[in-house]
């Protein structure tokens, strides 16, 4: 297994989630500002000034999908991390995997509560990706499961 490549898809990972831990943190302080600089620059008719009107909303439901977002990358970095050892068909990792879908359902749900509270259509494409990368993250944690049952149990023949 190519070992530079798992590690610098790691170090990504890394990067993404600290970067994201910022971000998140910032929301509260930085969203309002946002939207005023984005209203500025495209008008008062831009979708995005609707957050203003619901602005209590708009940060909570940033906060949380944020939140399941950077669980989601926790979540990969440790998977990665199994990777990089060359055993990555433990129970850890279906568990992880278990995790990530329920994560990407929380999403699909925020965002689409969000549609009704102030409708923006990329809400609904996100809704649908997050919805869809739940579904396939719960498959590959049963396809992963199976793995790690027949490792355990080529382990155990002689």
């Amino acid at each position: 297994m190519n070992n530079k490549l798992n590690v610098f898809v790691k170090r990504i990972l890394d990067i993404c989630f600290f970067i994201g831990a910022v971000m998140e943190v910032a929301v509260p302080f930085g969203l309002k500002y946002a939207v005023n600089l984005t209203i500025k620059i495209l008008g008062k008719t831009t979708e995005y000034a609707k957050i203003l009107e619901h602005y209590p909303y708009a940060v909570v439901s940033i906060m949380v999908a944020g939140g399941s977002a950077l669980l989601i990358l926790f979540e990969l970095r440790k998977m990665m991390k199994t990777v990089i050892e060359d055993d990555c068909f433990v129970m850890p990792n279906v568990t992880s995997l278990y995790k990530m879908g329920t994560y990407a359902f929380v999403i699909t749900g925020v965002k689409l509560l969000r549609c009704f509270v102030y409708f923006t259509p990329s809400a609904v494409v996100v809704a649908g990706v997050f919805f869809f990368a739940g579904l396939f993250s719960k498959v590959l944690a049963r396809v992963f499961e199976r793995a790690v049952s027949y490792k355990q149990e080529n382990d155990l023949t002689i």
